[in-house]
């Protein structure tokens, strides 16, 4: 196999992967690893925007409060601090790099989401802000110094001497296996959606960093929590469609199949609760009717300001046939965000020297047990400029600082092959989305579990991108069942109906790591 040297490698091409290359492209030689096109990622359908407490009568003060109230007691107050403090700054870099966010009269126009005290969303495009952003980047990236090499997918971390110093790739197209060896890995490789039977998520989001990292022997945490997005337009044929949250911040309001407003029954804080409350409530009101949908109402707004501030949403609507104008739109609960991944400290280090984490696929401790909207594309900027930053003037292979927070350490076992089994992505996606979902209960994560090991110990070898990505699904799904059934509680994103309250024992993480053998 033959090698290149890099002093960055980054695996993935979404906003964390992108922003971090072009930071990097000013310290070293820069190589981006992507197993689509440098454009398939989930940033492009991120609508809602990115959080900064940028606006009159704003304060970091607030936006941290808002996002420790959101994380249910698990958030790392360090990091949220450094997140919030320095939001404006990585705001201005995107602007630099070309973005250009929505303005009224000359200022940044600001919006208001659940769980937000102030209006704080900064958009680009309306309801397009993911897409604007990695356009930008991507153009950006395709005219720098920086290397890309597309359709090829990374399948193993190289690890020597305990120090991460490169990875394996395999190329899609033409089956070629070639090594990259650098000083510094970047995994930043999205999340894992397609976990799930419904997801907003693209095809891409398979978990192959969060795989990766883990089998290099890095510290995984968190992985019991996933957002749902609580609507998702739910058409019969049609792929769930975000609805972003700031649909509800306009005054959108959710009717069950009586045209009955519901969600003051669930929260004081109504249509605009925590995104678990609402999925919560939108699972219970379409048990009580069964039905496979309720409704988001929005037909009481002016249609020149749903078609200027949704326009994304508006065109796809009118595209299925849907004009969400004059008719209310179908939603439904779909897989969304990962607050789990590989454990990083506050500068994206990972447990394993040279190995850094950004994105979705880190846990930097921001989120905790459920993310407040619109601050995952500000951890991205943020975390992935502290990345640069630590690793500018350094020679290479920093020790991992410690990270200040109570946590509980597993080790979990890879599973050793016995049979034989073909097995297809979506047995995999219909078992995690009824037993490990929205609603958990025991009996029904052991059966997850055992039906999982099953599955992992019957795995063929990987051959194509396909086998690669179900393996690396496995494993994830594992490891977020496993945490599942460990949390004997419910908080944030992790609701189990036989531990409905949360209990101050389980106020630490749980982390996994591989097992010595």
């Amino acid at each position: 196999m033959p090698t290149t040297e890099y002093d960055y490698i980054i695996v993935g091409s979404g906003i964390a992967g992108l922003y971090t290359a072009l930071l990097a492209r000013e310290v070293g030689s820069v190589l981006i690893i992507t197993k689509g096109s440098i454009d398939d990622c989930n940033t492009k359908y991120a609508q809602g925007g990115i959080a900064a407490a940028v606006g009159h009568g704003d304060s970091p003060q607030l936006h941290f409060q808002d996002t420790v109230a959101a994380g249910a007691g698990l958030c790392d107050p360090e990091a949220v601090r450094i997140l919030v403090d320095e939001a404006a700054e990585r705001i201005t870099d995107l602007i630099r790099f070309g973005v250009r966010f929505d303005t009224v009269e000359g200022e940044v126009a600001l919006a208001k989401e659940a769980a937000h005290s102030a209006s704080r969303v900064l958009h680009a495009g309306g309801d397009a802000t993911g897409e604007h952003i990695e356009l930008s980047l991507s153009h950006l990236a395709r005219l720098s110094r920086i290397t890309i090499l597309e359709h090829c997918l990374a399948t193993e971390i190289i690890v020597e001497d305990g120090i991460a110093r490169g990875v394996v790739a395999f190329d899609a197209r033409t089956n070629a296996v070639e090594k990259f060896y650098g000083r510094f890995l970047v995994m930043a490789t999205g999340g894992a959606g397609r976990l799930y039977k419904f997801t907003t998520n693209s095809d891409i989001a398979t978990g192959d960093g969060v795989a990766l990292a883990f089998h290099a022997g890095a510290e995984i945490a968190d992985m019991e929590f996933f957002q749902f997005h609580p609507t998702a337009l739910r058409l019969p044929g049609v792929h769930p469609f975000l609805i972003s949250e700031a649909v509800r911040g306009e005054g959108g309001i959710l009717r069950n199949a009586e045209g009955k407003a519901f969600m003051l029954d669930y929260s004081p804080n109504g249509d605009l609760a925590p995104r678990d409350v609402v999925a919560r409530a939108i699972l219970f009101e379409m048990q009580k009717a069964g039905t496979d949908w309720v409704f988001l109402d929005i037909t009481h707004l002016p249609p020149k300001t749903i078609t200027a501030r949704f326009p994304h949403i508006y065109r796809f609507c009118l595209d299925q046939g849907l004009d969400i104008t004059t008719n209310p739109i179908p939603v439904a609960p779909a897989a969304h965000y990962m607050m789990g991944g590989v454990k990083t400290n506050t500068w994206g280090e990972t447990s394993v020297p040279g190995l850094f984490a950004a994105g979705e696929t880190a846990c930097t401790g921001v989120h905790g047990a459920n993310r407040l909207a619109s601050n995952s594309l500000l951890e991205v900027l943020v975390f992935s400029k502290r990345i640069i930053q630590r690793t500018k003037n350094s020679s290479g292979y920093n020790p991992s600082a410690s990270v200040t927070s109570v946590q509980e350490v597993f080790s979990l076992s890879p599973v050793k092959p016995k049979i034989s089994l073909t097995l297809g992505r979506y047995a995999v996606q219909s078992l995690m989305w009824e037993k490990v979902g929205i609603i958990r209960s025991g009996d029904g994560l052991k059966y997850a579990q055992s039906t999982l090991r099953d599955w992992e110990a019957g795995l063929d070898k990987a051959l194509d991108r396909s086998s690669y990505e179900l393996r690396n699904l496995l494993l994830i799904a594992r490891l977020a069942t496993e945490a599942a059934l460990i949390r004997e509680e419910s908080r944030g994103a992790h609701y189990r109906l036989d531990f409905p309250q949360p209990s101050p024992q389980w106020e630490r993480h749980i982390v996994f790591k591989k097992a010595e053998l």
